[in-house]
């Protein structure tokens, strides 16, 4: 190499260099030019799936409820001690989250039904037709017109039967004769030791003026002359008579499993652990067993399908689970064939408080010659000692609420409907309703709550509870 290629292998050098060490990303960076951008603030998605609960004045939301029991064996009563649950929203179908969340930030709350993507609760509010009855007798007036059966409850007797440490006694056996002798009335009392007698509905003549009406328990009778027309209540006391040592709970479902049904039977499919769950946990510990009827309408898959009770949960779940909504079509239903089979086929218990949730949205078919009717059967039920707690699902209409408030009114029951969005009578829960008993004051709560709340009531009233 000749001494003046030199400088001109030093340029080359330098030039190789500045190659290697920008191809290993050792070059400066270029000055930043873009501007600083901050992000916008992203809200928390709308519930979709769960609701925190919360007062109708807009105060703070408030834990759902529960119920946990505690004995208090020395008298029988039933105390309760509610605890928090928490509910609360689910994520937004479909939102995807490029970057995770700080790790301090606060998940939202979500109750179960959220974390599996379910649909929010069903809530429904209730009223007590037998409480507020001159309302309730207005009702009648107004729609007597629609009705697809009628029947005269203006005149109504009370029959209390104590013993005689004043302690309510159900399942008490009561007849009543009139002047002939001839028997116009039966009844088992029901858990607050009444039941209901109206002599209108079962046609007794007009010129009847008194009634005998005699208590029966084992070996013990009471009875007492009743002035017809005198008031409302008689007031009866058997001797030597307990309550039964241990407290039954007979607990039927009565489904419409029509097409229009679908939500309704899926929460019920959703809930029924939970419920049997909260109820298992009351003091005194009630023998629970569940029993089931689900009915369509001739043409359909089936009519009736019965399922007698069970003490077994989890067997009772899967046969409730079976159930699919499919059918119907025209709105009226079989509800009086399935009304029928609840009252006179099933084995339900002696002793014991007897329950059935109807839950139905359609009037029944009245046009069939069935030997029976839905107001027949109502009567059957108030002498077995069955009280029935209509339950109107979505889209119920007038001619189905009529006959749901006839039905829990004459049992002394009373009118639970689902509740929606101001104006709607199906799709999101709310706290309105279209239904004619949404001009009583009612509150509104969770459908499987007030189903609990309904059961614990029924049982403070058996064994004496305030």
């Amino acid at each position: 190499m000749k001494c003046t290629d030199v400088p001109y292998v030093h340029l080359l050098l330098v030039v190789l260099v500045a190659v290697l060490l920008s191809s290993c990303g050792a070059a400066a960076p270029p000055p930043d030019t873009t501007e600083s951008i901050e992000a916008p603030a992203v809200e928390a998605p709308a519930a979709t799936g769960a609701e925190v609960f919360g007062p109708l004045d807009g105060g703070a939301a408030a834990p759902a409820p529960t119920l946990a029991a505690t004995a208090e064996s020395s008298d029988q009563s039933l105390a309760y001690d509610p605890r928090g649950e928490t509910s609360g929203t689910d994520a937004e179908e479909g939102a995807a989250m490029e970057e995770a969340p700080a790790e301090d930030a606060a998940p939202l709350p979500t109750s179960d039904l959220a974390m599996q993507g379910g649909p929010a609760p069903l809530k429904a509010g209730e009223v007590d037709d037998n409480a507020q009855f001159e309302g309730y007798l207005q009702y009648l007036a107004n729609n007597d017109w629609n009705a697809p059966r009628r029947a005269d409850v203006s005149e109504r007797y009370f029959i209390m039967v104590r013993n005689e440490n004043q302690a309510p006694l159900y399942d008490v056996r009561v007849l009543v004769y009139d002047e002939q002798g001839n028997r116009v009335f039966e009844g088992l009392t029901y858990a607050g030791g009444q039941t209901l007698f109206l002599p209108r509905v079962i046609e007794v003549a007009d010129n009847i003026e008194r009634f005998r009406v005699v208590a029966q328990r084992g070996d013990s009778t009471a009875e007492a002359m009743v002035q017809r027309g005198a008031g409302e209540r008689v007031e009866l006391t058997l001797t030597n008579v307990n309550r039964p040592d241990e407290l039954r709970l007979d607990l039927l479902f009565l489904l419409d499993t029509t097409g229009s049904m679908a939500d309704e039977l899926r929460r019920i499919q959703d809930t029924i652990d939970t419920i049997a769950q909260r109820i298992d946990a009351f003091e005194p510990r009630p023998v629970l067993r569940f029993g089931l009827v689900a009915y369509r309408d001739v043409g359909d898959a089936y009519v009736t399908r019965r399922y007698d009770f069970t003490t077994d949960v989890t067997s009772f779940r899967e046969k409730l689970n079976q159930l699919s909504a499919d059918g119907g079509g025209d709105e009226p239903e079989a509800l009086e064939e399935a009304l029928h089979e609840t009252v006179s086929s099933l084995e339900w218990s002696d002793d014991a408080i007897r329950l059935a949730f109807l839950v139905a949205d359609a009037e029944p078919q009245v046009n069939r010659q069935l030997g029976y009717t839905y107001l027949s059967d109502a009567q059957t039920a108030v002498a077995r000692g069955i009280k029935i707690y209509p339950i109107a699902a979505s889209n119920t209409g007038e001619r189905a609420e009529y006959v749901f408030r006839q039905l829990a009114q004459q049992t002394m029951g009373r009118f639970i409907f689902l509740t929606y969005q101001p104006g709607q009578s199906s799709g999101a829960p709310g706290e309105t309703t279209d239904l004619q008993a949404g001009e009583q004051e009612y509150t509104v709560e969770r459908l499987d709550d007030l189903i609990v709340q309904v059961v614990e009531r029924e049982l403070a009233a058996a064994v004496g509870a305030s």
